[in-house]
């Protein structure tokens, strides 16, 4: 399987979406308290900057989904995918900082997340959320019936019927999620198209 497979979650959806993602600073910041290049940046020669990125289908709780992808902790990967290649992004397994993505290596369907911001944006309610995944990869075994994961507990029941297996790598990627059926859209981020209609496909 290659690397470039990865983290791609359903071609047709991706390529039928785009994230743009508001990057200005809070307007209710006070400039005066601020440093200089922080003040410079909130300037009225800035006019809300914004900048385009992939949006990624994936499947959380048996609904779709969708995070960017910004960084990885694998070279290959990272060259495959256009993302920043951050090797001391392995360094948060140890830490404790990851939460698991399931990428299924021989059925096409998108990679599956247990966890997401619910609501979206600075209220936030799920501790166990973080943006940073460690990559576990899900296979089929001879002789099953493939058919799409929407969720953790249909992967892991899954394993538990020996169906497939489950390897973890070292890979660590950088996906934070910005929309879930459960917990809305980012505050900062519009997508270009009717992703709503698409949740329950």
């Amino acid at each position: 399987m290659e690397l470039k497979q990865i983290l791609n979650g359903s071609a047709r959806w991706s390529r039928l979406f785009v994230a743009v993602v508001a990057i200005a600073l809070a307007a209710s910041v006070s400039l005066a308290g601020l440093p200089q290049v922080l003040r410079a940046q909130n300037s009225n020669s800035f006019q809300n900057p914004s900048v385009v990125l992939p949006l990624i289908h994936c499947w959380y709780k048996g609904k779709v989904a969708y995070y960017i992808q910004t960084e990885a902790s694998d070279e290959a990967l990272a060259q495959q995918q256009n993302v920043n290649y951050v090797p001391r992004l392995s360094n948060a397994i140890a830490a404790g900082a990851v939460d698991d993505i399931d990428h299924v290596t021989n059925f096409n369907q998108g990679n599956v997340i247990p966890s997401a911001p619910i609501p979206a944006g600075p209220t936030n309610t799920d501790p166990n959320y973080t943006p940073i995944w460690q990559l576990s990869l899900v296979t089929w075994k001879s002789g099953t019936a493939p058919h799409v994961l929407k969720s953790e507990e249909e992967v892991l029941n899954a394993q538990s019927q020996n169906l497939l297996d489950i390897v973890k790598t070292n890979i660590v990627i950088n996906c934070p999620v910005i929309y879930t059926p459960a917990g809305g859209l980012l505050p900062t981020a519009k997508i270009i198209g009717d992703y709503e209609n698409q949740s329950n496909r």
